[in-house]
């Protein structure tokens, strides 16, 4: 078969009486690299939102949550004991979640009140996304009050919040809980007033404008909850192994306490890594049609070139060259171009990428929870995308082939 891989090369080569096909030759090649190095840069940055969203809402949340089937959580000293001895388990720290009412002047916002340890783990995620990193030194929830013996409980606010408000460090605001008192007037809702110890930044708008810190004592005070939580925050060593890691923290703490239930990441943000999946999914879909497009003027790269070598046919055949061989010839042709194309596209991806993650692409940051365009290779996708473009250029040259080695040289030879 040596002499079908000359053929096949020398039919790639311009002649000035072939202008036209190498021309034909040319687009097809630069069209398939286009489109193979649009889908590379497409899946690289959707893997990049993913990974990007994914480590913002795993530093805001849990991996795994610990919580009682109805009610607080009460004893989580041992609950966090037995979830502590369990394999992969990195952090376990308590917890209190509820709603309240944000009140600054008349203005007012909903917001929900989570309770944290700043010796925790939660505690130190939210100290490194600090504005102004004060209180990392200072500590998460001491005041910045000019007065240092102020009563005051320190609260920590999310940017969008404070944006909205015109807040700064120090300033006061009051939290309002739905829960209600007894007074000379009636039942009226409890409140409390703290002093803003802190202010945070994750790009998450949502989080930044609806979700406040304070100490986990002073929530347990506040909400009544006396010693109980509302569950325990598990950090893993491995995020990816959180189902498998939920599951045996369950049997763990099903052999010594009753009412308690685990739930992974993966199912507390179930709906959006499933749409997350299916857009990427689409995309990588609808992307793949460029490939096809591109594989069209493959198609009649070969045609053209099966009807200019018709003579060529027709001597080969003569001389003894099978339909197989005749058909290997252009097969080979056509695969030249899809295989030079899919490795261009691909170093055309990379240098894309590469650039990108380099010098940036500004993206809002009202909008987007990065403030650049993000980037993550995957050398998965990069494959998927080359045997994808190379099965498309195979199945784009079948035609060519079945009419190049159908043709009788008998009948092209009669007129000669």
């Amino acid at each position: 078969m040596s002499y079908v891989r000359k053929v096949a090369l020398r039919y790639l080569r311009t002649k000035r009486s072939e202008a036209f096909i190498s021309i034909l030759t040319f687009i097809s090649t630069v069209a398939l690299a286009i489109g193979v190095a649009v889908l590379v840069v497409v899946m690289s940055i959707m893997n990049g939102f993913e990974y990007e969203l994914k480590n913002k809402l795993l530093g805001a949340n849990a991996h795994v949550t610990v919580r009682a089937i109805s009610g607080p959580l009460f004893g989580w000293e041992r609950a966090k004991e037995i979830t502590q001895s369990v394999g992969g388990v990195a952090s376990v720290s308590p917890f209190t979640y509820h709603q309240g009412l944000f009140q600054v002047e008349r203005k007012s916002n909903g917001v929900l009140v989570r309770g944290i340890r700043e010796k925790d783990a939660a505690g130190e995620e939210v100290r490194g996304n600090l504005v102004d990193g004060e209180g990392r030194t200072r500590g998460l929830f001491v005041s910045s009050s000019e007065d240092p013996d102020s009563p005051l409980p320190g609260i920590v606010v999310g940017k969008e919040l404070a944006d909205s408000f015109l807040l700064n460090e120090g300033d006061i605001i009051t939290i309002l809980s739905p829960q209600v008192q007894s007074s000379p007037f009636g039942l009226m809702p409890r409140f409390r007033r703290f002093q803003i110890s802190g202010i945070y930044s994750t790009g998450l708008v949502e989080y930044e404008n609806s979700l406040v810190y304070v100490d986990l004592g002073v929530a347990q005070n506040f909400f009544r909850m006396n010693d109980s939580v509302q569950g325990l925050e598990v950090r893993l060593q491995n995020v990816d192994a959180a189902p498998e890691i939920a599951d045996q923290i369950a049997e763990q703490l099903r052999q010594e306490l009753t009412g308690l239930y685990t739930q992974p990441w993966t199912e507390t943000h179930k709906n959006l890594w499933e749409a997350l999946r299916l857009e990427r999914s689409a995309y990588f879909t609808v992307l793949l049609l460029l490939i096809v497009m591109a594989s069209f003027s493959i198609v009649s790269t070969l045609v053209m070139l099966v009807l200019e070598k018709r003579k060529d046919i027709a001597v080969l055949r003569t001389l003894g060259a099978t339909q197989r061989e005749v058909g290997a010839i252009f097969r080979m042709t056509g695969m030249t171009i899809g295989v030079v194309g899919t490795i261009s596209g691909l170093l055309l991806g990379l240098v894309l990428n590469l650039a990108l993650e380099t010098y940036g692409f500004p993206l809002p940051e009202k909008i987007f929870p990065v403030s650049t365009l993000p980037i993550r290779m995957d050398g998965t996708a990069f494959a998927l995308t080359g045997v994808c473009a190379l099965a498309i250029c195979f199945l784009a040259t079948i035609y060519p082939v079945r009419r190049a080695s159908h043709l009788r040289p008998s009948e092209l030879l009669r007129y000669e």
